[in-house]
């Protein structure tokens, strides 16, 4: 696979994630300020919500992709 297509491919995959996880954050966010309230605000929860989501994911990605390589 040549680099250009791997790199547009992570790329698409990191927008359809931002994406996604803006269009779910609402609900989330609401659902853990009753689990947690007066924690944090639901600015700072959903960066990190979307922030776990989306670096994990593409962590999983790229050593999916590094082992199905090697």
């Amino acid at each position: 696979m040549s680099r250009r297509i791997a790199i547009f491919l992570f790329w698409l995959l990191g927008f359809t994630i931002g994406f996604t996880a803006y269009l779910s954050l609402p609900g989330v966010t609401a659902w853990f300020s009753s689990v947690l309230p007066n924690f944090l605000n639901h600015s700072m929860m959903g960066a990190i919500i979307a922030g776990v989501v989306g670096s994990a994911l593409s962590t999983f990605t790229i050593v999916y992709w590094a082992n199905r390589t090697a």
